[in-house]
Protein backbone atom coordinates (compact mmCIF):
# COMPACT_ATOMS: atom_id res chain seq x y z
CA UNK A 1 0.00 0.00 0.00
CA UNK A 2 3.13 2.34 0.65
CA UNK A 3 3.77 1.92 -3.17
CA UNK A 4 0.94 3.90 -4.24
CA UNK A 5 1.09 7.30 -2.27
CA UNK A 6 3.75 9.98 -2.24
CA UNK A 7 2.93 12.57 0.56
CA UNK A 8 5.35 15.21 0.05
CA UNK A 9 3.47 17.80 2.09
CA UNK A 10 3.49 15.53 5.03
CA UNK A 11 0.52 14.81 7.27
CA UNK A 12 0.06 18.42 8.59
CA UNK A 13 2.33 21.22 10.24
CA UNK A 14 3.49 20.20 14.13
CA UNK A 15 2.46 23.84 15.22
CA UNK A 16 -1.23 24.33 15.43
CA UNK A 17 -1.51 28.11 14.68
CA UNK A 18 -0.32 27.22 11.23
CA UNK A 19 -2.00 23.71 10.30
CA UNK A 20 -4.96 25.28 7.76
CA UNK A 21 -6.68 21.66 7.91
CA UNK A 22 -6.41 21.18 12.03
CA UNK A 23 -10.29 21.64 11.68
CA UNK A 24 -10.79 18.26 9.16
CA UNK A 25 -8.63 16.05 11.39
CA UNK A 26 -8.68 17.19 14.83
CA UNK A 27 -9.51 14.29 17.14
CA UNK A 28 -11.83 15.16 20.26
CA UNK A 29 -10.50 13.67 23.41
CA UNK A 30 -12.12 13.16 26.84
CA UNK A 31 -10.22 16.69 27.68
CA UNK A 32 -11.72 18.48 24.69
CA UNK A 33 -15.12 17.50 26.50
CA UNK A 34 -14.12 18.97 29.91
CA UNK A 35 -13.30 21.97 28.84
CA UNK A 36 -15.91 22.68 26.24
CA UNK A 37 -18.57 21.54 29.71
CA UNK A 38 -20.58 24.41 30.86
CA UNK A 39 -22.79 21.90 32.72
CA UNK A 40 -22.94 23.08 36.96
CA UNK A 41 -23.50 19.86 37.98
CA UNK A 42 -21.13 18.00 35.69
CA UNK A 43 -17.44 17.83 37.31
CA UNK A 44 -15.61 18.69 33.82
CA UNK A 45 -17.49 22.25 34.62
CA UNK A 46 -14.32 23.37 36.85
CA UNK A 47 -11.86 21.95 34.09
CA UNK A 48 -10.02 25.30 32.54
CA UNK A 49 -6.43 25.18 33.02
CA UNK A 50 -5.12 23.06 30.12
CA UNK A 51 -1.42 21.34 31.03
CA UNK A 52 0.93 19.28 29.42
CA UNK A 53 4.26 19.05 27.73
CA UNK A 54 5.66 20.72 24.58
CA UNK A 55 3.93 18.92 21.46
CA UNK A 56 1.10 17.27 23.53
CA UNK A 57 -1.45 19.55 22.08
CA UNK A 58 -2.80 22.40 23.84
CA UNK A 59 -2.75 25.10 21.33
CA UNK A 60 -4.77 22.67 19.05
CA UNK A 61 -6.94 22.12 21.57
CA UNK A 62 -8.07 25.97 22.19
CA UNK A 63 -7.65 26.75 18.08
CA UNK A 64 -10.53 23.77 17.56
CA UNK A 65 -12.78 25.57 20.89
CA UNK A 66 -11.85 29.19 19.58
CA UNK A 67 -13.74 28.00 16.32
CA UNK A 68 -16.72 26.28 17.74
CA UNK A 69 -20.28 28.15 16.14
CA UNK A 70 -21.89 27.48 19.33
CA UNK A 71 -19.74 29.60 21.80
CA UNK A 72 -18.47 33.07 21.67
CA UNK A 73 -14.80 33.67 21.98
CA UNK A 74 -11.52 35.65 22.39
CA UNK A 75 -8.52 35.44 23.37
CA UNK A 76 -5.52 37.68 25.70
CA UNK A 77 -2.04 38.12 24.27
CA UNK A 78 -0.73 38.39 27.50
CA UNK A 79 2.94 39.79 26.26
CA UNK A 80 1.34 42.81 24.44
CA UNK A 81 -1.23 43.76 27.30
CA UNK A 82 0.17 43.30 30.57
CA UNK A 83 4.15 42.19 30.78
CA UNK A 84 5.16 44.30 28.05
CA UNK A 85 4.26 47.52 30.32
CA UNK A 86 5.26 45.36 33.68
CA UNK A 87 8.84 45.01 31.98
CA UNK A 88 9.14 48.33 31.42
CA UNK A 89 7.48 50.40 33.69
CA UNK A 90 10.25 52.44 35.36
CA UNK A 91 8.00 52.62 39.44
CA UNK A 92 7.34 48.92 38.93
CA UNK A 93 10.79 47.98 38.18
CA UNK A 94 11.64 50.28 41.05
CA UNK A 95 9.54 48.74 43.64
CA UNK A 96 10.93 45.44 42.52
CA UNK A 97 14.32 46.14 42.54
CA UNK A 98 13.43 47.25 46.66
CA UNK A 99 12.38 43.88 47.23
CA UNK A 100 8.45 45.10 47.15
CA UNK A 101 6.19 42.46 46.80
CA UNK A 102 3.53 43.56 44.19
CA UNK A 103 2.15 39.59 43.09
CA UNK A 104 -0.82 41.04 44.24
CA UNK A 105 -1.23 43.61 41.94
CA UNK A 106 -0.25 41.51 39.21
CA UNK A 107 -3.51 40.04 40.09
CA UNK A 108 -5.31 42.88 40.02
CA UNK A 109 -4.21 44.20 36.15
CA UNK A 110 -4.89 40.28 34.92
CA UNK A 111 -8.66 40.43 36.56
CA UNK A 112 -9.02 44.37 35.00
CA UNK A 113 -8.23 42.32 31.66
CA UNK A 114 -10.62 39.57 32.13
CA UNK A 115 -13.31 41.90 33.41
CA UNK A 116 -12.58 43.53 29.84
CA UNK A 117 -12.82 40.54 27.74
CA UNK A 118 -16.14 39.29 29.70
CA UNK A 119 -17.81 42.51 29.28
CA UNK A 120 -16.85 42.60 25.68
CA UNK A 121 -18.29 38.99 24.92
CA UNK A 122 -21.51 40.09 27.13
CA UNK A 123 -22.41 43.54 25.57
CA UNK A 124 -22.82 45.35 22.05
CA UNK A 125 -19.14 46.53 21.12
CA UNK A 126 -20.39 50.01 20.33
CA UNK A 127 -21.81 50.67 23.79
CA UNK A 128 -19.38 49.19 26.19
CA UNK A 129 -19.20 52.06 28.81
CA UNK A 130 -22.94 52.32 28.55
CA UNK A 131 -24.17 49.34 29.21
CA UNK A 132 -21.14 48.58 32.54
CA UNK A 133 -22.19 51.81 33.60
CA UNK A 134 -25.91 50.96 33.34
CA UNK A 135 -25.19 47.61 35.36
CA UNK A 136 -23.68 48.84 38.12
CA UNK A 137 -24.98 52.98 38.73
CA UNK A 138 -27.16 53.22 41.78
CA UNK A 139 -26.61 49.50 42.54
CA UNK A 140 -23.16 48.63 43.82
CA UNK A 141 -21.12 51.90 45.32
CA UNK A 142 -17.91 50.36 44.88
CA UNK A 143 -18.22 48.91 41.09
CA UNK A 144 -19.09 52.47 40.27
CA UNK A 145 -16.30 54.27 41.76
CA UNK A 146 -14.10 51.88 39.87
CA UNK A 147 -15.64 52.44 36.95
CA UNK A 148 -15.89 55.93 37.46
CA UNK A 149 -12.32 55.98 38.21
CA UNK A 150 -11.21 54.15 34.86
CA UNK A 151 -14.08 55.02 32.60
CA UNK A 152 -11.97 57.19 30.02
CA UNK A 153 -9.87 54.03 29.71
CA UNK A 154 -11.18 51.47 30.87
CA UNK A 155 -11.65 49.56 26.90
CA UNK A 156 -8.74 50.76 25.39
CA UNK A 157 -5.51 50.11 25.18
CA UNK A 158 -4.49 53.04 27.80
CA UNK A 159 -5.83 51.19 30.78
CA UNK A 160 -2.91 48.88 32.12
CA UNK A 161 -0.76 52.56 32.22
CA UNK A 162 -3.47 54.17 33.86
CA UNK A 163 -4.36 52.03 36.72
CA UNK A 164 -0.44 51.94 37.37
CA UNK A 165 0.02 55.87 37.02
CA UNK A 166 -2.54 56.61 39.16
CA UNK A 167 -1.01 54.09 41.95
CA UNK A 168 2.38 55.54 41.89
CA UNK A 169 0.90 58.98 42.55
CA UNK A 170 -1.12 57.86 45.23
CA UNK A 171 2.06 55.67 46.74
CA UNK A 172 4.51 58.75 45.71
CA UNK A 173 2.21 61.14 47.17
CA UNK A 174 2.37 58.80 50.90
CA UNK A 175 5.63 58.25 50.62
CA UNK A 176 6.45 61.90 50.33
CA UNK A 177 8.82 60.72 46.91
CA UNK A 178 10.41 58.37 44.33
CA UNK A 179 10.91 54.66 46.30
CA UNK A 180 14.33 54.41 45.54
CA UNK A 181 15.30 57.91 45.88
CA UNK A 182 13.84 57.93 49.84
CA UNK A 183 15.15 54.30 50.50
CA UNK A 184 18.76 55.62 49.24
CA UNK A 185 19.04 58.58 51.49
CA UNK A 186 18.08 56.31 54.60
CA UNK A 187 20.42 53.59 55.82
CA UNK A 188 20.32 50.33 58.63
CA UNK A 189 16.69 49.79 60.69
CA UNK A 190 15.27 53.14 59.05
CA UNK A 191 15.74 51.63 55.49
CA UNK A 192 13.87 48.31 56.63
CA UNK A 193 11.25 50.30 58.02
CA UNK A 194 10.59 52.19 55.06
CA UNK A 195 10.68 49.53 53.37
CA UNK A 196 7.73 47.77 55.45
CA UNK A 197 5.82 50.76 55.13
CA UNK A 198 6.06 50.47 51.44
CA UNK A 199 4.99 47.26 51.22
CA UNK A 200 1.78 47.94 53.51
CA UNK A 201 0.91 51.29 51.59
CA UNK A 202 0.84 49.25 49.05
CA UNK A 203 -0.54 46.20 49.75
CA UNK A 204 -3.59 47.73 51.15
CA UNK A 205 -3.87 50.58 47.73
CA UNK A 206 -3.87 47.83 45.36
CA UNK A 207 -6.61 45.57 47.97
CA UNK A 208 -8.58 48.60 48.57
CA UNK A 209 -8.77 50.59 45.07
CA UNK A 210 -8.60 47.88 42.92
CA UNK A 211 -8.88 44.26 44.08
CA UNK A 212 -11.81 45.03 46.09
CA UNK A 213 -13.80 47.29 43.60
CA UNK A 214 -12.73 44.80 40.90
CA UNK A 215 -14.81 42.11 42.27
CA UNK A 216 -17.77 44.11 43.02
CA UNK A 217 -17.85 44.47 39.13
CA UNK A 218 -17.52 41.13 38.99
CA UNK A 219 -20.36 40.36 41.55
CA UNK A 220 -22.48 43.30 39.32
CA UNK A 221 -21.92 40.99 36.22
CA UNK A 222 -23.04 37.60 37.76
CA UNK A 223 -26.08 39.32 39.07
CA UNK A 224 -26.87 41.01 35.95
CA UNK A 225 -26.38 37.53 33.83
CA UNK A 226 -29.60 36.34 32.90
CA UNK A 227 -29.14 34.42 29.34
CA UNK A 228 -27.14 31.27 30.94
CA UNK A 229 -27.80 29.49 27.59
CA UNK A 230 -25.10 31.81 25.87
CA UNK A 231 -21.21 30.54 26.34
CA UNK A 232 -17.90 32.36 26.25
CA UNK A 233 -14.57 31.24 26.24
CA UNK A 234 -11.68 33.74 27.31
CA UNK A 235 -8.40 31.76 26.25
CA UNK A 236 -4.98 32.35 26.93
CA UNK A 237 -2.15 30.32 25.36
CA UNK A 238 1.27 32.54 25.41
CA UNK A 239 2.73 31.26 29.01
CA UNK A 240 5.26 29.25 27.52
CA UNK A 241 7.05 31.96 24.86
CA UNK A 242 10.42 32.85 24.80
CA UNK A 243 9.51 36.46 26.23
CA UNK A 244 8.58 35.07 29.59
CA UNK A 245 10.84 31.92 30.54
CA UNK A 246 13.93 33.89 30.97
CA UNK A 247 11.86 37.09 32.72
CA UNK A 248 12.43 37.14 37.28
CA UNK A 249 9.14 37.86 37.66
CA UNK A 250 7.53 34.98 35.21
CA UNK A 251 6.24 32.41 38.03
CA UNK A 252 4.87 35.35 40.62
CA UNK A 253 3.10 36.78 36.77
CA UNK A 254 1.69 33.60 36.02
CA UNK A 255 0.63 32.84 39.24
CA UNK A 256 -1.04 36.18 39.99
CA UNK A 257 -3.22 35.12 36.65
CA UNK A 258 -4.31 31.74 38.59
CA UNK A 259 -5.35 33.83 41.41
CA UNK A 260 -7.09 36.28 39.19
CA UNK A 261 -8.89 33.64 36.47
CA UNK A 262 -10.79 31.91 40.13
CA UNK A 263 -12.63 35.36 40.63
CA UNK A 264 -14.29 34.74 37.79
CA UNK A 265 -15.20 30.76 38.24
CA UNK A 266 -18.87 31.99 39.29
CA UNK A 267 -19.51 33.67 35.53
CA UNK A 268 -21.18 30.39 35.14
CA UNK A 269 -21.62 31.06 31.18
CA UNK A 270 -17.89 32.17 30.68
CA UNK A 271 -14.68 29.89 30.86
CA UNK A 272 -11.14 31.93 30.71
CA UNK A 273 -9.20 28.49 29.58
CA UNK A 274 -5.28 29.10 29.89
CA UNK A 275 -2.82 27.17 28.33
CA UNK A 276 0.41 26.04 30.50
CA UNK A 277 3.46 23.82 29.78
CA UNK A 278 4.08 21.29 32.58
CA UNK A 279 7.15 22.28 33.39
CA UNK A 280 6.00 26.03 33.95
CA UNK A 281 3.69 25.21 36.04
CA UNK A 282 5.78 22.87 37.99
CA UNK A 283 8.47 25.80 38.32
CA UNK A 284 5.80 27.96 40.21
CA UNK A 285 4.67 25.18 42.98
CA UNK A 286 8.42 25.04 43.22
CA UNK A 287 8.58 28.32 44.17
CA UNK A 288 6.25 27.42 46.68
CA UNK A 289 3.85 30.20 45.41
CA UNK A 290 0.55 28.30 45.62
CA UNK A 291 -0.85 25.27 46.92
CA UNK A 292 -1.36 22.52 43.95
CA UNK A 293 -3.88 20.51 45.86
CA UNK A 294 -5.92 23.80 45.83
CA UNK A 295 -5.44 23.63 41.86
CA UNK A 296 -6.52 19.90 41.17
CA UNK A 297 -10.27 20.58 40.29
CA UNK A 298 -9.28 23.33 37.85
CA UNK A 299 -6.55 21.32 35.87
CA UNK A 300 -6.89 19.51 32.55
CA UNK A 301 -3.87 17.46 32.28
CA UNK A 302 -3.43 16.66 28.26
CA UNK A 303 -1.67 12.78 28.13
CA UNK A 304 -2.35 10.57 25.03
CA UNK A 305 -2.93 6.31 24.87
CA UNK A 306 -1.26 4.95 22.01
CA UNK A 307 -4.64 3.70 20.69
CA UNK A 308 -5.14 7.69 20.68
CA UNK A 309 -2.37 9.00 18.95
CA UNK A 310 -3.09 5.85 16.20
CA UNK A 311 -6.51 6.93 15.60
CA UNK A 312 -4.89 10.77 15.54
CA UNK A 313 -2.74 9.56 12.60
CA UNK A 314 -4.99 7.34 10.86
CA UNK A 315 -7.53 10.41 10.36
CA UNK A 316 -5.08 12.82 9.13
CA UNK A 317 -3.57 9.96 6.88
CA UNK A 318 -6.65 9.46 5.55
CA UNK A 319 -8.11 12.91 5.13
CA UNK A 320 -4.60 13.82 3.11
CA UNK A 321 -4.65 11.08 1.04
CA UNK A 322 -8.20 11.36 0.26
CA UNK A 323 -7.51 14.64 -0.60
CA UNK A 324 -4.70 14.17 -2.74
CA UNK A 325 -5.71 10.64 -4.49
CA UNK A 326 -9.32 10.37 -3.52
CA UNK A 327 -8.79 6.96 -2.19
CA UNK A 328 -10.43 6.01 0.83
CA UNK A 329 -9.83 4.66 4.30
CA UNK A 330 -5.72 4.49 4.16
CA UNK A 331 -4.90 4.28 7.54
CA UNK A 332 -0.91 4.77 9.07
CA UNK A 333 -0.58 1.04 9.16
CA UNK A 334 -1.34 0.92 5.75
CA UNK A 335 1.41 3.62 4.94
CA UNK A 336 3.38 1.41 7.31
CA UNK A 337 2.96 -1.96 6.50
CA UNK A 338 6.35 -3.45 6.94
CA UNK A 339 8.79 -4.60 10.16
CA UNK A 340 11.66 -2.07 11.14
CA UNK A 341 14.54 -4.47 13.27
CA UNK A 342 11.71 -7.50 14.23
CA UNK A 343 9.01 -4.83 14.94
CA UNK A 344 5.89 -3.72 13.14
CA UNK A 345 6.90 -0.43 11.68
CA UNK A 346 3.65 1.00 13.20
CA UNK A 347 5.10 0.32 16.69
CA UNK A 348 8.66 0.94 16.04
CA UNK A 349 7.53 5.01 15.37
CA UNK A 350 5.31 4.72 18.30
CA UNK A 351 7.45 3.65 20.64
CA UNK A 352 10.38 6.22 19.85
CA UNK A 353 7.73 9.18 20.63
CA UNK A 354 6.97 10.23 23.65
CA UNK A 355 3.17 9.62 23.00
CA UNK A 356 2.88 13.34 21.89
CA UNK A 357 0.77 14.34 18.71
CA UNK A 358 3.56 16.43 17.82
CA UNK A 359 6.39 13.60 18.11
CA UNK A 360 4.40 10.94 16.16
CA UNK A 361 3.38 13.76 13.15
CA UNK A 362 6.73 14.95 13.17
CA UNK A 363 8.25 11.64 13.12
CA UNK A 364 5.56 10.30 10.21
CA UNK A 365 6.43 13.76 8.08
CA UNK A 366 10.03 12.74 8.40
CA UNK A 367 9.87 9.63 6.61
CA UNK A 368 7.57 11.19 4.26
CA UNK A 369 9.45 13.54 3.24
CA UNK A 370 12.41 11.01 2.58
CA UNK A 371 10.47 9.30 0.29
CA UNK A 372 10.19 10.78 -3.60
CA UNK A 373 7.89 8.85 -6.54
CA UNK A 374 10.03 6.52 -8.26
CA UNK A 375 13.03 7.37 -6.35
CA UNK A 376 12.49 6.10 -3.03
CA UNK A 377 9.45 3.80 -0.81
CA UNK A 378 8.32 3.90 2.50
CA UNK A 379 10.56 0.93 3.95
CA UNK A 380 12.82 0.25 7.26
CA UNK A 381 15.26 1.94 6.14
CA UNK A 382 13.71 5.18 5.43
CA UNK A 383 12.45 4.95 9.01
CA UNK A 384 15.75 4.27 10.89
CA UNK A 385 17.46 6.93 8.64
CA UNK A 386 14.33 9.56 9.91
CA UNK A 387 14.93 8.40 13.73
CA UNK A 388 17.92 9.51 13.16
CA UNK A 389 16.66 13.39 12.25
CA UNK A 390 13.88 13.58 14.45
CA UNK A 391 15.94 12.34 17.34
CA UNK A 392 18.50 15.39 16.86
CA UNK A 393 15.10 17.15 16.59
CA UNK A 394 13.75 15.92 20.08
CA UNK A 395 16.74 16.30 22.11
CA UNK A 396 16.74 19.85 21.06
CA UNK A 397 13.21 20.38 21.92
CA UNK A 398 13.34 18.89 25.51
CA UNK A 399 16.59 20.80 26.30
CA UNK A 400 14.40 24.35 25.19
CA UNK A 401 11.27 23.07 26.96
CA UNK A 402 13.21 22.40 30.49
CA UNK A 403 15.55 25.22 30.36
CA UNK A 404 14.68 27.13 33.04
CA UNK A 405 14.56 24.40 35.30
CA UNK A 406 17.50 22.66 34.03
CA UNK A 407 20.11 24.46 31.88
CA UNK A 408 22.20 21.46 31.66
CA UNK A 409 19.98 19.22 30.81
CA UNK A 410 21.89 18.82 26.97
CA UNK A 411 24.77 17.22 29.31
CA UNK A 412 22.32 15.00 31.34
CA UNK A 413 21.10 13.65 27.90
CA UNK A 414 24.79 13.01 26.59
CA UNK A 415 25.45 11.17 29.55
CA UNK A 416 23.04 8.05 28.54
CA UNK A 417 25.75 7.15 25.66
CA UNK A 418 27.77 6.00 28.82
CA UNK A 419 25.53 3.02 29.23
CA UNK A 420 25.65 -0.36 26.84
CA UNK A 421 22.72 -1.75 28.12
CA UNK A 422 18.97 0.00 28.55
CA UNK A 423 18.76 -0.95 31.83
CA UNK A 424 20.01 1.31 34.74
CA UNK A 425 19.94 0.90 38.25
CA UNK A 426 22.12 2.24 41.52
CA UNK A 427 25.20 -0.83 40.35
CA UNK A 428 25.32 0.37 37.04
CA UNK A 429 25.53 4.15 38.04
CA UNK A 430 28.53 3.01 40.10
CA UNK A 431 29.91 1.08 37.99
CA UNK A 432 29.94 3.88 34.65
CA UNK A 433 30.59 6.79 37.76
CA UNK A 434 33.79 7.52 35.89
CA UNK A 435 32.58 8.02 32.21
CA UNK A 436 29.78 9.56 33.26
CA UNK A 437 31.33 12.05 35.42
CA UNK A 438 33.57 12.79 32.76
CA UNK A 439 30.36 14.27 30.12
CA UNK A 440 29.21 16.02 33.00
CA UNK A 441 32.13 17.96 33.59
CA UNK A 442 31.69 19.27 30.06
CA UNK A 443 28.72 21.13 31.28
CA UNK A 444 29.13 25.16 30.92
CA UNK A 445 27.87 25.64 34.35
CA UNK A 446 29.75 23.52 36.72
CA UNK A 447 29.91 25.65 39.72
CA UNK A 448 26.04 26.16 40.48
CA UNK A 449 24.89 22.57 39.59
CA UNK A 450 24.09 19.81 42.35
CA UNK A 451 23.45 17.49 40.16
CA UNK A 452 27.23 17.53 38.88
CA UNK A 453 28.78 17.83 42.40
CA UNK A 454 26.15 14.90 43.81
CA UNK A 455 26.97 12.84 40.93
CA UNK A 456 31.06 13.26 41.85
CA UNK A 457 29.78 12.30 45.16
CA UNK A 458 28.35 8.82 43.78
CA UNK A 459 24.87 10.17 44.94
CA UNK A 460 22.48 9.74 41.50
CA UNK A 461 19.40 10.17 42.69
CA UNK A 462 18.88 13.79 41.20
CA UNK A 463 20.11 12.83 37.60
CA UNK A 464 17.69 10.00 37.67
CA UNK A 465 15.16 12.28 38.96
CA UNK A 466 15.78 14.78 36.02
CA UNK A 467 15.89 11.95 33.18
CA UNK A 468 12.64 10.96 34.39
CA UNK A 469 10.98 13.63 34.75
CA UNK A 470 12.20 14.73 30.90
CA UNK A 471 10.87 11.48 30.37
CA UNK A 472 13.88 10.11 28.44
CA UNK A 473 14.04 6.98 31.31
CA UNK A 474 11.52 5.55 32.99
CA UNK A 475 10.26 3.15 35.74
CA UNK A 476 10.55 -0.76 35.75
CA UNK A 477 7.72 -1.90 37.33
CA UNK A 478 7.92 -5.51 35.33
CA UNK A 479 9.06 -7.17 31.97
CA UNK A 480 6.61 -5.52 29.86
CA UNK A 481 5.14 -2.06 31.51
CA UNK A 482 7.58 1.08 32.05
CA UNK A 483 6.42 4.30 34.08
CA UNK A 484 7.02 7.02 32.44
CA UNK A 485 6.44 10.39 34.16
CA UNK A 486 2.92 11.79 33.71
CA UNK A 487 0.81 14.18 35.80
CA UNK A 488 -0.29 11.13 38.52
CA UNK A 489 3.81 10.22 38.87
CA UNK A 490 5.54 13.43 37.60
CA UNK A 491 8.55 12.49 40.15
CA UNK A 492 10.04 10.12 41.51
CA UNK A 493 9.86 8.73 44.94
CA UNK A 494 12.39 8.25 47.44
CA UNK A 495 11.38 4.41 47.00
CA UNK A 496 12.42 4.46 43.64
CA UNK A 497 15.91 5.19 43.62
CA UNK A 498 17.34 1.55 44.62
CA UNK A 499 14.79 0.33 41.51
CA UNK A 500 15.40 -0.73 37.84
CA UNK A 501 14.98 2.12 35.27
CA UNK A 502 14.53 1.71 30.96
CA UNK A 503 15.93 4.17 28.38
CA UNK A 504 13.92 5.78 26.20
CA UNK A 505 13.77 3.79 22.93
CA UNK A 506 14.81 7.08 20.84
CA UNK A 507 17.44 7.79 23.73
CA UNK A 508 19.59 4.67 23.95
CA UNK A 509 21.92 4.90 21.27
CA UNK A 510 23.67 1.87 21.12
Amino acid sequence: MSDHFVLKGGIGTIDAERDIFLEDYFWETQVFNDLTCFDEDDFSFTKRVIVGRTGSGKTALLKKINSLTNMKSVSIEAESMIFEHIKNNVFINSLIENDIDIRIFYKSLWLHVLLIKVIELSFPKDNLLKSLQALVFEKNKLATEYVETFGDNFFNDNIISEITNKMQRELSATFGGDVASIKASVGGKQNAEFTEKIQSQTSRYVNTELLTKQKQVIKALIDGNRDKRRKYIISIDDLDRSWLNENSIRYDFINALLDAFRELINIKNTKVLISIRTDILKGVYKNKLRQEEKDVSLISHVEWRREEIVDLLDKRISFIIERQYTNKGVNFEDLFGFTVAGKQAKEYILERTMLRPRDAIEFVNICLSKVSGDVARLNYSVVLEAEENFYSSRKSALCSEWYSLYPNLRTYLDALSVFENNTINNEVLLNKKEELCEILLKSENLDDDEVINKCMASDFNDILNIWFICGVIGRNKIEDIIIYSNHQKMELDITDFNKNFRIHPLFFRN
